[in-house]
């Protein structure tokens, strides 16, 4: 960690506070392949949000495909 914090030194000023506030941001565990990646929540909550998009957007399919073998 001391080395990580004195390369942050190097840094200029603006980059220091761009990694810093990353920082403090909530991160949430998300496995891909078998490897967990952390990623901010905010990306997590779209992943989510696409997901439940695609399996609305799904489900809808498969009833109008259904509706045509009728």
């Amino acid at each position: 960690m001391a080395i990580a914090l004195k390369e942050l030194g190097l840094l200029k000023l603006e980059e220091q506070e761009s990694i810093l506030e990353g920082l403090q941001s909530s991160y949430d565990p998300i496995q891909v392949d078998g490897k967990v990646f952390m990623i901010p929540r905010e990306v997590n909550n779209l992943i989510d949000d696409l997901f439940l998009e695609v399996t609305s957007l799904r489900i809808e399919r498969e009833k109008h495909i259904g509706e045509g073998d009728n």
